[in-house]
């Protein structure tokens, strides 16, 4: 599909819905990657029972909806020169194979984690129609592990992450410190070498 301008108000319009104002002028790719980071973030939201992700659809709304209205207000020639691409420099296969090569410990993790959790719910929906109502209790427990366990889970996952990015900053900034010492020590072993030839 082209990429043209198209009615302002029906655009405006689109806009209301994440991705959708995208896919109406043509941005296919950018469109897509937009709404489907909405309803992910829906359903993560829902899964972990964590109303505090669910807060991200409303940054992700704004954004797809200024995102249209922008390029809907873009000149002729800016408008064409606007390139059709996936969100977060995820391109076609072979960048998302770089992608899943590199983190694909992370990725089969969370793959594990979603599987349990399914294959969990699945078991408590088949003994609750199993088991007779004295043993409900079972199926309430096994409930509110299925429910809090990957909510903790992946909650000590974002503390290991943002704990990891921390100490990367700190190791940048002593490298940067390191660099700058050595640069300060070549320049004063210059100026030496400099004053004993005069």
């Amino acid at each position: 599909m082209k990429t043209k301008k198209k009615n302002r108000f029906l655009t405006f319009c689109m806009s209301c819905i994440p991705g959708a104002g995208q896919m109406y002028m043509g941005f296919m790719k950018m469109g897509l990657s937009l709404m489907l980071l909405f309803v992910f973030t829906i359903i993560i939201t829902t899964w972990l029972n964590i109303g505090a992700i669910g807060s991200l659809c409303v940054v992700e709304w704004f954004y797809s909806f200024f995102h249209a209205n922008h390029l809907a207000s873009l000149g002729d020639e800016a408008f064409e020169n606007v390139k059709d691409e996936y969100l977060f420099g995820i391109g076609a296969l072979p960048g998302m194979k770089a992608f899943v090569e590199k983190y694909h410990k992370w990725v089969a993790y969370g793959l594990i984690l979603f599987g349990i959790s399914l294959l969990w719910n699945t078991m408590i929906d088949l003994l609750r129609g199993i088991l007779p109502e004295q043993y409900y209790f079972i199926t309430r427990t096994m409930w509110k592990i299925g429910n809090y366990i990957p909510s903790i889970v992946i909650g000590g996952a974002i503390i290991f992450l943002g704990v990891k990015l921390i100490e990367g900053k700190k190791m940048e900034a002593s490298d940067e410190k390191t660099e700058t010492e050595e640069k300060m020590i070549e320049g004063e072993s210059k100026e030496n070498g400099q004053q004993e030839e005069r």
